[in-house]
């Protein structure tokens, strides 16, 4: 298995609000996380931040899980531990309210894979065979109005409040995370913030991922050129998983 992570700022934010970590524990399981933030005045930043050293550091404090039930539990108990602390430091610094982030993640474990989502990251999965699909539905404002039928997707590109969220990490007091659990073989699997799938088509991003002769690394930092050849409007992260149908 094969891995890699970058990030950049963009060509028009000041500062990048992402944050991205691939996370290993006692175990050897893998935990890879992508989170972009939000709130003015750096809290997004500071939110981001706090997500993957959060995580980076209890997860590589767990020994190895046994089912799918224990890493559940796990990852929810986890998820509100850190959701709370994100939660209170913002309530405590004036400037910092109603700062948060996206929460995209996969926990890759011995008997089957974790997708873990809140916000509008993004986790795909791709095969040799060229099949592509995404694997999380966007918590957001656009999405609920596709799903409901009041917009249609060609209006749901362009649509003006396309980037409102409707779920959080750290915003409000409690969360809920959208929790995956997958046993089918898949050859790799992409996580990456809106920077990404905001601006870049579909088809084009499945056409780099299938080059398997091209290292992991190479192709992360095709998809990161392709934004910025979009336009790089958006903070931009990308985490890629070859699990050559390891798991």
């Amino acid at each position: 298995m094969k891995y890699y992570g970058i990030t950049d700022k963009g060509l028009v934010r000041k500062n990048n609000q992402d944050s991205y970590v691939i996370a290993t524990n006692q175990a050897n399981d893998i935990f890879a996380i992508v989170a972009d933030g939000i709130g003015g005045n750096f809290g997004g930043d500071i939110a981001s931040r706090m997500t993957v050293r959060f995580f980076s550091k209890v997860f590589s404090e767990t020994e190895r899980f046994t089912s799918e039930e224990e890493a559940r539990k796990w990852i929810t108990s986890a998820i509100n531990a850190c959701n709370l602390q994100i939660f209170e430091y913002g309530q405590t610094h004036e400037k910092l309210k109603g700062m948060g982030t996206t929460f995209c993640g996969v926990m890759i474990t011995s008997f089957g894979k974790l997708v873990v989502n809140i916000g509008d990251s993004r986790a795909y999965a791709f095969s040799d065979a060229g099949n592509f699909r995404q694997l999380t539905c966007d918590h957001s404002l656009v999405n609920d109005m596709l799903m409901h039928g009041e917009i249609t997707p060609e209006e749901a590109k362009t649509y003006p409040k396309k980037n409102v969220l409707t779920n959080a990490l750290g915003v409000w007091e409690s969360v809920h995370a959208d929790i995956d659990f997958h046993t089918e073989k898949m050859d790799g699997m992409l996580l990456c913030s809106d920077g990404l799938h905001g601006y870049v088509e579909e088809e084009v991003i499945r056409s780099i991922l299938m080059n398997k002769e091209i290292d992991p690394s190479l192709r992360a930092r095709m998809l990161l050129k392709k934004a910025l050849d979009a336009g790089g409007y958006d903070n931009i992260t990308v985490i890629l998983i070859d699990t050559d149908g390891e798991c």
